[in-house]
């Protein structure tokens, strides 16, 4: 990675904040190899204002994509998880809902919350108590708290405890939320939230285009071998039907094609190369 010289033109950024303007896309979306920005850059928690300014800085979602200077969020919010900042908890989750098309942000900030711990759960906590929160930013703040369950066991029982409460209320009234929180259970291997889940599908309260219907999730689980009933059909795309032969273009007029279930972690099969729950499941 390149190390350049400071540069306060660029949002009045200063050293060694201005140096991640300059980084580019690094390729690397495996948390185990971010680089220590500690100790290559020399940051400490005296940066993590900046940080914070950086990490939510929206101008850059309209930058040219093609420049170093848009990858500048990414290196800060993973810069302000390997500090375990706190106070950047509730600023970026305010981003999330408000560019909650920003996929890269959906990925790795449950990773970036994960990293923070238990401080970040009472915020959280009071992110998902909204019900007017729209899915994505409620199902990425999930996965953050799925993310400090894993990397903080002795939290684990708080984590699902308010997933559970999740579900267990119909807070939301988009079926499609308690279908994340589902989701965040399931991955959580959450054996001992089975009964609320149970209740949740007998209410009709959760979309089962997210994770199948209680029979998958219980599969899942490993709290049964095999389905009693026949598996739904799940229609899984929401763009047009196939393409058309004459021209090759797709048929936005005829109905999306159904599928067999697709796993939440599945690659996405509109072709997009995403994981189904990031691409055409939201």
């Amino acid at each position: 990675m390149e190390d350049s010289p400071g540069n306060d033109g660029c949002g009045g950024y200063a050293d060694p904040v201005a140096r991640l303007l300059n980084i580019g896309d690094t390729g690397n979306r495996d948390p185990a190899g971010w680089p220590d920005y500690a100790a290559q850059f020399g940051f400490g928690r005296a940066h993590i204002p900046e940080l914070i300014r950086l990490a939510c800085d929206g101008a850059f979602n309209e930058g040219d994509s093609d420049s170093s200077a848009v990858w500048g969020p990414m290196h800060a919010w993973r810069v302000l998880g390997q500090l375990r900042a706190d106070a950047a908890v509730l600023p970026l989750l305010a981003y999330l809902k408000a560019f909650d098309e920003d996929d890269l942000a959906m990925q790795e900030l449950p990773v970036v919350f994960g990293m923070i711990g238990p401080p970040a759960i009472p915020h959280i906590t009071g992110f998902l108590s909204d019900p007017a929160l729209p899915t994505i930013p409620a199902g990425t703040a999930m996965e953050g708290l799925k993310e400090i369950a894993a990397r903080h066991p002795a939290c684990r029982e708080e984590c699902i405890g308010i997933l559970v409460k999740i579900i267990d209320s119909d807070v939301y009234a988009d079926k499609s939320t308690n279908g994340f929180a589902v989701s965040s259970l399931i991955d959580m291997a959450a054996v001992e939230a089975i009964d609320p889940i149970r209740a949740a599908y007998g209410r009709k309260s959760v979309d089962i285009s997210i994770c199948g219907d209680v029979e998958d999730v219980e599969l899942e689980l490993g709290l049964r071998e095999r389905r009693s009933t026949p598996a739904p059909v799940y229609q899984v795309l929401s763009m047009g039907g196939p393409a058309r032969p004459d021209t090759g273009r797709i048929d936005w007029d005829s109905p999306a094609p159904a599928y067999g279930k697709v796993g939440r972690n599945d690659p996405c099969p509109c072709g997009s190369g995403k994981k189904y729950k990031k691409c055409c499941l939201q």
